[in-house]
């Protein structure tokens, strides 16, 4: 920005908030927004609460036609990042102001005191039945294009009751799924459960060291870390990156976000069909001197507070099918009417994809969003070993009745240190605590737990 539009904005800028008199409005100028090319600021925005309502571009003059036209792709352009209902531009002398939900007017010239009546009486978006099914097939097709061997969300979107969830939100500028049911029952939870297919396997593995497994059994406990420490340090704005192209540090985040993130804890485990597996002895068990984890998944236990799923991982280019899904649909509804579609729900179901690096895991992922019903033992924070980030971390009773998977079979690494001394004293312990957990009539069931070992004798 040169002198002049610098002094422009600063005198828009006063004119602005002595004559916006709605409190419920707040203007940010230079606002940051960082892409996954370029960090981007936008002169100024106007928030309606948390949401952006209107982007304004300010410049020297707009009487050359170059220079409109820049601006005029310049907000077109913010409007898709930011998601707000108006973008403007102006010079303090002319105003033009585009609306989303009139997008075949494009910008339209207003004197000053019409502007502030568009931004502070908003005009409420109107749908009806033709737009909602137009809306469906928009899904459906993306569904066919993207997902054509998926034959659960294919089949769920054959349900014409979709129409009714379909509904319009003015204060987010979005089409979102409507449902009175808050929990895993939601209409779109069951939709996002449908494009990760059901997942109805009865017993999970994790590899982990001989360390973690001392702690767990000698104090009772599952330990659970926070998000944020994981090993993919990119992994807390991968989703919003490819579906948004918008990337928002953790500095630059709202402190609620930063709240909910550090609410939210993983255990990374595999499909038992890779238990005893030697590249993740490897990888996972400290070269092999590790154990194999083998849980039993209580069903009954789950929620949308506490979610088992296969997390699904982008091809080698590094396109992801099920994120390509999701983007068409937003795409093409904002193509049909000038706004995007919201997922809501995609902050629960974020966690469950990842990129191409991290396929081998074959990673099925147990995500736990902190709930005063949960009833942890403990709950701090940690310095993380790998990345050394300030990490939260959550402690549950191990095997409690309320906790979505039991430990049921200890599987000790070809590489395990006195192998066999080991599992003897294993044995052994875990009768004691057994005997512990009677005699002070703790909310752990450690019966029937094996202790066993590899099956892999040829590495060492």
């Amino acid at each position: 920005m040169n002198y002049k539009e610098s002094e422009i904005e600063n005198i828009f800028l006063k004119r602005l908030k002595e004559s916006l008199e709605d409190k419920s409005l707040r203007i940010v100028s230079q606002d940051r927004w960082k892409t996954p090319l370029l960090i981007r600021w936008f002169d100024i925005v106007i928030y309606k609460g948390n949401n952006p309502l209107a982007v304004i571009e300010i410049k020297g003059t707009l009487a050359n036609k170059n220079t409109l036209a820049r601006a005029t792709d310049q907000v077109r352009s913010s409007l898709s990042i930011t998601n707000a209902r108006f973008g403007i531009v102006t010079d303090n002398e002319i105003f033009l102001i585009y609306d989303r939900n009139e997008k075949e007017n494009d910008f339209v010239q207003l004197n000053f005191n019409e502007l502030l009546g568009r931004i502070t009486n908003v005009v409420n978006v109107t749908t009806n039945e033709r737009t909602k099914r137009q809306i469906l097939s928009i899904i459906k097709e993306s569904a066919e294009i993207h997902l054509s061997q998926n034959f659960e969300i294919s089949n769920f979107l054959k349900d014409e009751k979709i129409i009714s969830k379909i509904k319009f939100d003015p204060n987010r500028n979005s089409y979102y799924f409507e449902d009175r049911l808050k929990n895993i029952k939601s209409f779109e939870n069951q939709f996002f459960n449908k494009i990760f297919e059901e997942f109805s396997e009865t017993k999970i593995c994790r590899y982990t060291t001989l360390d973690t497994l001392f702690s767990m059994l000698n104090f009772i406990s599952f330990r659970m870390n926070g998000l944020v420490g994981m090993n993919d340090k990119s992994e807390v704005n991968y989703v919003d990156n490819y579906l948004n192209g918008v990337e928002r540090p953790l500095s630059k985040m709202h402190h609620n976000t930063i709240i909910a993130l550090n609410k939210r804890y993983i255990t990374s485990c595999s499909k038992i069909s890779r238990k005893d597996e030697l590249t993740l002895w490897r990888l996972y068990a400290d070269d092999g001197t590790g154990v194999c984890l083998v849980f039993n998944i209580k069903r009954e236990n789950l929620n949308d507070k506490v979610l088992i799923q296969r997390v699904k991982y982008a091809d080698q280019n590094g396109n992801h099918p099920e994120l390509d899904f999701l983007k068409h649909i937003r795409e093409g509804v904002e193509a049909l009417t000038g706004f995007t579609f919201e997922f809501r729900n995609i902050g629960l179901w974020k966690h469950f994809f990842k990129p191409f690096d991290y396929k081998i895991e074959e990673e099925v992922r147990l995500l736990v969003i902190e709930d005063p019903n949960l009833n942890p033992l403990n709950s701090n924070w940690v310095k993380t070993y790998t990345h050394s980030i300030i990490n939260p971390f959550i402690d549950f009773q191990l095997n409690n009745s309320a906790f979505p998977i039991h430990l049921s079979e200890i599987i000790l690494g070809p590489k395990s240190p006195e192998q066999d001394s080991n599992t003897v004293q294993l044995r052994e312990m875990v009768r004691r605590k057994r005997s512990h957990i009677n005699l002070n009539k703790i909310d752990s069931d450690l019966k029937g737990l094996k202790i066993t070992t590899s099956k892999i004798k040829h590495y060492r």
